[in-house]
């Protein structure tokens, strides 16, 4: 079995509780903004937002929009989707959103016991996100997690976007380690995993909720804890 040496982490889904940390600032703007009055009900708010940042995002990495204009854009389209126009509503959620949501703290399960874990027995930990360098920079200190990780490598700070190669090349050279002595942890096949390997450099796939595929990948996991059966 390769001794690895590097592991390097996606955040959002990963570590960080992405779902349950935007339901709770996405339930604060439907009770600020009143929005039961135009969405019926929070669920409908929240599956139409979720439906709509998920395609920006897909835009995003493939470099067709601005971070600036997804950010609005997710907000615009739920909105319009239930016929309201109301560019001022979509900035001000916009701006409620990116300041309450990095704020919130649920991880992973397993999160905090596993890091440290990795990090009594020495493993050199980085974070490869997609998500924009200041909000990251908040999930990481608020949550608990900057501890761990040596340093994080986002698109800002590097000009490539997961599931580029450049980005996971970058990584890997910047802090002096090898390939073989590599390892990308993330939930997110096509942009985590695909992409490291394609890189050549080994994967753990966490893939809680079983996700069929056919991928070729190095190990899968279900639960962060099985880390620590092969580290």
């Amino acid at each position: 079995m390769p001794r690895y040496r590097h592991l390097f982490f996606d955040l959002d889904c990963t570590l960080w509780d992405y779902h349950v940390n935007s339901t709770e600032a996405l339930h604060e703007l439907f009770e600020t903004y009143q929005l039961h009055e135009l969405f019926d009900k929070f669920e409908n708010f929240r599956e139409t937002f979720g439906k709509h940042n998920e395609e920006v995002w897909k835009a995003y990495r493939e470099g067709r929009i601005h971070k600036d204009t997804l950010r609005v854009l997710r907000f615009e389209r739920t909105l319009k989707d239930y016929g309201i126009t109301n560019f001022e509503l979509a900035h001000k959620l916009n701006s409620d959103f990116i300041n309450i949501s990095p704020r919130k703290t649920k991880l992973m399960p397993g999160t905090m016991e596993v890091l440290g874990y990795l990090k009594s027995n020495h493993y050199q930990m980085y974070i490869i996100t997609n998500g924009f360098t200041q909000i990251q920079e908040i999930k990481v200190e608020t949550s608990g997690l900057a501890d761990f990780f040596i340093k994080m490598f986002t698109p800002e700070n590097i000009g490539y976007i997961k599931p580029h190669r450049a980005i996971f090349e970058y990584a890997v050279k910047s802090v002096n380690a090898r390939k073989a002595e590599s390892l990308m942890i993330g939930d997110d096949l096509q942009v985590d995993i695909i992409g490291a390997r394609d890189f050549g450099m080994d994967q753990v796939y966490f893939n809680p909720h079983k996700i069929p595929h056919n991928e070729k990948i190095t190990y899968e996991i279900l639960t962060l804890f099985e880390l620590r059966e092969f580290l």
